[in-house]
């Protein structure tokens, strides 16, 4: 256990080591926001604030349509992407535009939404980042507050009654807890395509397992308290 987190800060050491050794190409998207990066491959989008009953903003973004069909009239089907554990927004658009799903689905001529859990944006109504109680939540808060907000939020805006729903990993898990226990949400959802579904970790026997026993006070010093805490609150 303890040699695995000794590699593992040896190897981000010696990233930062190779870095003196010679220029290293910058990725001109490394330092760009969501909408920065949809602008950059040529795609329009809007960035809207949802606030959830408990006080969190949450910044979902929208992509009305693909680069060649901007005069393209009527609704189109409605798709909200939600991300993964450690995710935002940004996954869904960080390859290029043929082979990253949010490009893919504005160009197929679908109306996308990317989604942010609690925690991407840092942003209360009352609490700073550096609040503890900002950081008080799980996955189970995403289920009750996040998942129906952005969901509510999206349609009013594109005045439609369902949409389909896309989601990855822990994105998965706020799904699955949210439709099974909220059935006015679930009639909102056409299709829920669950990517990479979040599942049991009672069996696994690679050594991945192990993380789960170091303490959560290494974690804290390696990464730093609230961004840790918000790693372990979400599930793992």
């Amino acid at each position: 256990m303890w040699w695995l987190l000794v590699t593992v800060c040896f190897i981000h050491m010696s990233g930062n080591a190779f870095c003196f050794l010679g220029k290293i190409a910058e990725n001109p998207e490394a330092s760009m926001n969501v909408s920065q990066m949809l602008s950059f491959w040529g795609y329009p989008s809007e960035v809207h604030k949802v606030i959830t009953a408990d006080g969190y903003v949450l910044q979902v973004y929208w992509v009305p349509h693909g680069k060649k069909d901007a005069n393209h009239l009527g609704q189109r089907p409605v798709v909200f992407l939600q991300h993964g554990l450690l995710g935002s927004a940004t996954n869904w658009i960080s390859n290029l535009p043929n082979n990253s799903l949010g490009f893919l689905l504005a160009d197929a001529g679908y109306d996308v939404w990317l989604g942010n859990s609690r925690g991407d944006t840092q942003e209360h109504v009352y609490y700073s980042p550096d609040s503890p109680e900002l950081w008080a939540f799980s996955f189970d808060e995403m289920v009750e507050y996040d998942l129906p907000s952005t969901t509510d939020f999206i349609l009013r805006r594109t005045g439609q009654e369902k949409l389909y729903y896309v989601g990855h990993s822990q994105g998965t898990t706020i799904a699955f807890g949210a439709f099974t226990t909220n059935p006015q949400l679930a009639e909102k959802i056409k299709i829920h395509f669950a990517l990479a579904p979040v599942n049991t970790d009672r069996y696994i026997t690679s050594i991945v397992r192990s993380l789960a026993y170091i303490k959560s006070t290494l974690f804290k010093v390696y990464g730093g308290l609230y961004h840790m805490l918000s790693f372990q609150n979400v599930g793992m």
